[in-house]
């Protein structure tokens, strides 16, 4: 196997704007928001035909929300490795802040201070996560072309990444056959800051996604009578304030502190704390933090578990003012992880929680588990993660490694389901997941590509010598 062909990265190089006008565009063009059947399914078939002439099989797996389709790809050794990619997207909210159409993939400059990256694609799922995945498509196809693809593939297609990926994690339990020649796993993503600085994380937090909805069988009713019926909104905040008060958790999972152990606590000693955080700051548009002090700001958001609310709802929610008692409220609820902690005893503590104030409360309150999965580690001497680092070194990228993501991200559970290895990376930046104009750099989409090659390239070789040894 040749560990790299000038010519094929020449190929790259040429067609990349090819690429990026006739293959990229269209494809975030296409509306594939989870919640859209239509969309999620032009954006399938898109990427089906894309692939077509390369793959060996594909087959569509009915979903709990949509389908999850699998593609296997024959290379040069048996060994295959997972390719994890997912096109749904997050819907698209508060339209008037968009600069441009959020599905018309135009190319257009940021708002300050963003407007020194130049030229961007700005789209929905530009970011997250179409764009690597159609860089690796593109490189898979050029490879298969010239008959250099080093290792055999299984591609899995998520479209309900955004719901939790629950498809996903049910096949990972119950249809582990579909994937036993699978040695580790790898997820095409952005990882660049704007400072060009590419990121590479060595593990994610564990995630449980709830909601919690208070009520009572009253009518809603003028607040004169506030003083003689209960009020759900002030029970939910009650319940909310037994679970996590003034930037504490008061459940036993949680509350006591991470305890960091030395190999993070010797990458967190190479990293400069300023630059780090600073880069993080500026592209996702942070002005205000907890604490100025960088070095324990950036600490407490890698290590630090977090309680966020991100909807809460009850009342008379139009325009002006009108004096009612609810008889509802509602909110969404994420935490987010880096302790050694079931999400099932997580759980069953606010379960407890919940239950213990419904037995001495008018009011009720209702737990819905929406997603749940523990956090994961990959160790700095796999394949996976030496494969990285020399294709960082190779295209001149300079690079820090992170002891862990403060995101949560379902591929931890192939890792405890298949004991699998699995990393997330790679170079493009790009930016405003899940927010208004949602980019990708258009200049840092040709590394993207080239990035792919090598990495592909340096694995095989590695997993040979790890084989043949």
């Amino acid at each position: 196997m040749k560990l790299h062909d000038f010519e094929t990265d020449r190929i790259i190089q040429d067609s990349n704007k090819h690429f990026i006008e006739e293959e990229l565009i269209p494809f975030l063009k296409i509306p594939s928001t989870t919640s859209n059947p239509e969309g999620i399914s032009i954006a399938r078939d898109y990427l089906k035909s894309y692939i077509s002439n390369v793959v060996e099989k594909t087959i569509d797996i009915p979903g709990i929300i949509n389908p999850l389709t699998f593609s296997w790809i024959k290379g040069e050794s048996k060994d295959t490795l997972l390719i994890y990619m997912m096109y749904d997207t997050q819907p698209v909210h508060k339209r008037e802040n968009w600069i441009v159409e959020p599905f018309g993939g135009e190319i257009a400059v940021l708002k300050k201070p963003l407007d020194t990256l130049g030229d961007c694609i700005i789209a929905r799922g530009a970011y997250n996560s179409k764009t690597p995945l159609m860089c690796f498509l593109n490189v898979l196809r050029i490879l298969k072309e010239r008959d250099q693809l080093p290792m055999s593939l299984l591609l899995v297609f998520d479209s309900e990444e955004e719901h939790g990926s629950p498809t996903l994690l049910k096949l990972l339990h119950t249809k582990k056959e579909l994937f036993h020649d699978c040695v580790d796993a790898y997820y095409p993503a952005i990882k660049q800051e704007i400072n060009e600085t590419a990121v590479l994380k060595l593990g994610y937090k564990g995630i449980l996604s709830l909601t919690m909805i208070a009520s009572t069988d009253n009518n809603e009713v003028h607040s004169s009578f506030g003083s003689m019926i209960p009020n759900p909104v002030n029970d939910l905040i009650s319940v909310l304030n037994s679970i996590y008060v003034d930037g504490n958790f008061k459940i036993d999972s949680l509350k006591q502190t991470y305890k960091i152990n030395q190999e993070e606590r010797d990458i967190m000693n190479k990293l400069s704390y300023k630059t780090s955080l600073v880069a993080l700051k500026k592209k996702r548009g942070i002005t205000q933090s907890l604490i100025a002090d960088n070095e324990k700001s950036f600490y407490n958001y890698l290590f630090n578990p977090s309680f966020n609310i991100s909807t809460i709802k009850s009342g008379f929610l139009d325009g002006g003012i009108k004096n009612a008692v609810p008889n509802s409220a509602e909110c969404n609820i994420d935490i987010r992880y880096a302790h050694d902690v079931r999400i099932e005893t997580l759980y069953q503590e606010i379960e407890k929680i919940v239950d213990n104030f419904n037995k001495n409360s008018i009011s009720h309150i209702d737990l819905i588990k929406n997603i749940g999965y523990r956090g994961s580690r990959v160790k700095r001497d796999t394949n996976l993660i030496s494969s990285m680092h020399k294709s960082f070194e190779l295209l001149g990228v300079k690079y820090e490694e992170w002891p862990l993501s403060a995101a949560a991200a379902p591929l931890s559970r192939i890792k405890n389901e298949l004991g699998l290895n699995f990393v997330v990376g790679g170079l493009g930046i790009g930016g405003n997941a899940h927010a208004p104009n949602e980019f990708i750099q258009i200049g840092s989409i040709l590394n993207a590509r080239r990035f792919i090659y090598f990495f592909l390239q340096f694995y095989a070789k590695l997993n040979k010598n790890r084989r043949d040894q």
